[in-house]
C-alpha cells in the first residue's frame, strides 16, 4: 500500500515543467531500465530452475 508522500514524489518527478523536461526523460529511462533488468532476472531464474529440474530428472 502506497502512502500519500510516495505518490506525491512520483507525480512530482513524472510530470515535468517547461524547464524540467530533462528530469522527466531521465526518470522514464530509469524506470524502463529497472523494468528491463527485473524482467531479465526473472527470465534467467526461470531458465535456471527449468535446467536444474531437467538435470535432476536424469
Amino acid at each position: 500500500m502506497t502512502s500519500k508522500f510516495e505518490l506525491f514524489i512520483a507525480r512530482r518527478y513524472l510530470r515535468a515543467h517547461r524547464k524540467e523536461k530533462v528530469i522527466s526523460v531521465i526518470t522514464a529511462i530509469s524506470i524502463l531500465g529497472v523494468a528491463a533488468v527485473v524482467m531479465a532476472l526473472i527470465i534467467a531464474l526461470a531458465v535456471n530452475n527449468g535446467f536444474k529440474n531437467t538435470l535432476e530428472r536424469n
